[in-house]
């Protein structure tokens, strides 16, 4: 089975844009392909740069592909951007393509959660830090963080985000009949539900079997081998949420696996939320 850091670089590169490629300063790459990756020199990578936020992990995984993958020359990363003894922000990468090409690069993974009611955020879709939402992270990207380098670097031939991620959607609740405009349509989906609505978890049916996702591992397809200690049946996950919604309001993400080839395989993901949220998130 391929390495979970293999998995995951696979995944931050071929993954669908959850932005649309048409809009200005999106970033399609070279697809990546499994034979151009050195799982060892990149779990040695990984191990060096051991992160447990999501976003440092993907933008880590980035950092190699462009450098290792590409041999691309990486100027700067994480580069801060001071004004009057203060910082404004941070260059996630300045590197240089083959042709010597200046480029400037902020890249994001981000989930939402489609919300079909009107609430406090202003947005339809949003994470589950409920402070967060979809237009609001890419008016900052397009508005904020890309301009960063404008003054500072005026010889960047081009600025590009890449950012990939999922929306969730609620499996009784209506589809949107119009996504936000910077919202790819062909992006990853998952399936969101509320602590009081675990039970929907039991329609996937008895050979299903469940595992909460551990962070910073939100990124490839779960896949776990068939005598792996930390799968769960539909009523010890429902258990567990239980649970940890006694305890505190943090949303949970849950993988579910079907069997495959003697392998369990990750056949959904899901969001599941306290009965309060958004309100109980922001």
């Amino acid at each position: 089975m391929t390495s979970q850091a293999a998995r995951d670089l696979l995944w931050a590169i071929n993954s669908p844009s959850l932005i649309r490629t048409s809009i200005e300063h999106s970033s399609c790459w070279p697809v990546c392909e499994a034979a151009e990756v050195a799982s060892k020199s990149l779990q040695n990578f990984c191990d060096q740069h051991a992160r447990h936020r999501v976003g440092q992990y993907f933008e880590d995984l980035v950092h190699f592909y462009l450098k290792a993958v590409r041999n691309y020359e990486v100027v700067e990363h994480g580069l801060q951007i001071q004004e009057g003894g203060r910082t404004v922000g941070e260059l996630d990468f300045l590197y240089r393509e083959a042709d010597g090409g200046l480029h400037h690069c902020e890249t994001a993974v981000k989930f939402y959660l489609y919300i079909p009611e009107s609430n406090e955020s202003g947005s339809q879709f949003i994470g589950p830090n409920a402070a967060d939402n979809f237009e609001r992270k890419t008016q900052r990207l397009f508005e904020h963080q890309l301009k960063l380098s404008e003054a500072r670097f005026p010889m960047v031939v081009k600025r590009e985000a890449f950012v990939k991620g999922r929306i969730f959607y609620h499996p009784l609740k209506d589809a949107p009949e119009e996504l936000p405009t910077a919202l790819a349509a062909d992006h990853l989906r998952g399936v969101w539900i509320r602590e009081s609505e675990l039970e929907w978890l039991k329609s996937s049916g008895a050979d299903t079997k469940f595992r909460a996702a551990r962070k910073p591992l939100w990124l490839a397809p779960d896949v776990a081998t068939s005598d792996d200690s930390e799968l769960r049946s539909a009523d010890d996950i429902c258990d567990q949420l239980r649970q940890h919604f006694t305890e505190r309001r943090t949303p949970q993400l849950i993988n579910a696996l079907i069997t495959h080839d003697d392998f369990w395989q990750e056949s959904q993901r899901i969001f599941v939320v306290s009965d309060q949220w958004p309100n109980d998130a922001r």
